[in-house]
C-alpha cells in the first residue's frame, strides 16, 4: 500500500511540475521585459539613436546606429574601412569597402536575418508573438559560473536563436544565434553586459559578439529615445555619377528635328518623353516619334564602375534592335558612342554613332545625334532633340 502511496505521489508531482513547466516560457519571458524596465515606458519608445564605440579587427571607432520600428541604420568601421548598413525591415542595402565595393549593394537573406536581430530594441521577446515568434523553454543551465534559463526562440523566417536569461535578474547573459561573416552564414556568441538604466528603460552598455575567428565589441555611449529622423537614410543611395543624371527626370516635350543636305535643321516632329528611376541605379526613358516611319525607343542609362563610363541601351521596337552606347561626362556636356563597342563581327564597316547632350539646364537640353563612317574620325549631324520640361 505504502509503494503505491509513493507511486501516486510521484506521478501528482511530476504532473504539476510538467504544467508549472510548460507555463515557465511565458512567465520567465514577462519577467525578463519586467527587468529591461516598465511595459508602459516600452510602449512609448518608437525608436532609439545611439553612440558608442565599436571594435573589430582590433580598431575600435566611433559608433552610430538608429533603430525604428524593425528598421535598422548604423555608420560604423570595420577596421580602417567605413561601413554604412541600412534596413527598412524587409529589405536593406550595405556599404562595405571590405568586399571591394564602394557602392551600395543590396543584403542577401542571411543578412536579412542579421538586420531582423539588430533592428530588436535590444530584446526579441518584446511583443514576440505579435511578431509571430515561437519560444521554447529548454531548461536551465549553469554558464560560466552563471544559472540561467534557456530558451529557444524561432522566427517566422525559420531561423532560431538560444538565448540565457540570467535567473537572478532575468536580464540575458548571452545568445547564440546565426550571423554572417561577410555576406557568409556563420554561428555566433554574443554576451551582454554593463546593463544601465536610461529613462527607466534598462540597457545593456556592453554587447560582445564572436563568430569563427572574429570578434566584436560595441560600447555604447548615450542613447536618445524617440528622435526626429529623416526615414530617407533606410533609402539605398544612388551613385554619386547617376545623381549627375539626375537633372534628366521628369516629363519633357521634345521638338525631333534632323540636319538637312542644305545645312540646316529641319524641323520633322513634336512629341514627349519621360524619364524615371527603374532601379536605384537605372534611369529609363521612354519616347516616340516620327521619322519616315514611327521610332519607339525604350533607353536606359546606367554606369559601368569597372570601366567608369556611362553605358545606354537603346531598344528600338522599329527594328526590335538593341544598341549599346558608353562615354562620359565632362563639364556641361554629356556624350556617348558606340565606337568601343564590339559584337563580334569585324568584317562590316560599321557606321557609327554619337550621342550628344548639350546646354544642359534645369528646364531644357538638347540632345544631338551623329554619326561616323571613319571610325570616329569626323561626325555628322543626324537629329537633334530639344527637350522642354513639362509645366503639368
Amino acid at each position: 500500500m505504502k509503494s503505491i502511496k509513493y507511486f501516486l505521489l510521484c506521478v501528482i508531482l511530476l504532473s504539476s511540475t510538467a504544467t508549472i513547466y510548460a507555463q515557465t516560457a511565458d512567465e520567465i519571458i514577462a519577467k525578463h521585459i519586467k527587468a529591461h524596465g516598465d511595459i508602459e515606458k516600452w510602449e512609448t519608445i518608437k525608436s532609439m539613436k545611439i553612440n558608442g564605440r565599436f571594435t573589430a579587427f582590433s580598431v575600435e571607432e566611433d559608433f552610430f546606429a538608429i533603430k525604428m520600428d524593425t528598421a535598422y541604420y548604423a555608420e560604423l568601421h570595420l577596421g580602417q574601412h567605413e561601413v554604412i548598413e541600412s534596413f527598412n525591415g524587409k529589405s536593406g542595402w550595405t556599404i562595405d569597402p571590405w568586399q571591394d565595393f564602394i557602392f551600395p549593394r543590396e543584403i542577401n537573406k542571411n543578412e536579412i536575418n542579421v538586420f531582423n536581430q539588430k533592428s530588436e530594441f535590444f530584446t526579441p521577446f518584446y511583443k514576440y508573438k505579435e511578431k509571430g515568434y515561437a519560444v521554447e523553454l529548454i531548461g536551465e543551465q549553469n554558464v560560466d559560473g552563471i544559472d540561467v534559463y534557456v530558451i529557444k526562440l524561432t522566427r517566422p523566417n525559420g531561423h532560431s536563436e538560444t538565448w540565457y536569461l540570467n535567473t537572478d535578474t532575468y536580464l540575458e547573459y548571452k545568445c547564440e544565434s546565426d550571423w554572417v561573416d561577410f555576406a557568409y552564414s556563420a554561428p555566433a556568441e554574443t554576451y551582454f553586459d554593463d546593463f544601465r538604466t536610461v529613462d527607466g528603460i534598462v540597457i545593456p552598455f556592453f554587447v560582445e559578439r564572436t563568430f569563427f575567428q572574429r570578434d566584436r565589441i560595441t560600447q555604447i555611449v548615450d542613447i536618445e529615445f524617440n528622435p526626429e529622423m529623416d526615414e530617407s537614410i533606410f533609402e539605398m543611395p544612388r551613385s554619386k555619377e547617376m545623381n549627375k543624371l539626375s537633372f534628366l527626370i521628369g516629363k519633357w516635350d521634345v521638338k525631333v528635328d534632323v540636319w538637312t543636305r542644305r545645312g540646316s535643321w529641319y524641323n520633322i516632329d513634336s512629341t514627349e518623353s519621360t524619364f524615371k528611376y527603374k532601379a536605384t541605379n537605372l534611369i529609363e526613358e521612354k519616347i516616340k516619334y516620327d521619322r519616315i516611319f514611327v521610332q519607339s525607343l525604350i533607353i536606359d542609362y546606367t554606369y559601368d564602375s569597372s570601366t567608369e563610363k556611362y553605358r545606354l541601351a537603346i531598344f528600338n521596337n522599329f527594328s526590335s534592335d538593341i544598341e549599346i552606347f558608353d562615354g562620359n561626362f565632362t563639364d556641361s556636356t554629356f556624350f556617348v558612342d558606340n565606337t568601343s563597342i564590339s559584337y563580334g563581327d569585324t568584317t562590316q564597316n560599321n557606321v557609327f554613332t554619337k550621342i550628344v547632350f548639350s546646354q544642359l539646364e534645369e528646364d531644357s537640353f538638347i540632345v544631338e545625334i551623329k554619326s561616323s563612317r571613319d571610325n570616329g574620325e569626323t561626325w555628322n549631324s543626324s537629329d537633334k532633340l530639344t527637350y522642354t520640361r513639362r509645366k503639368d
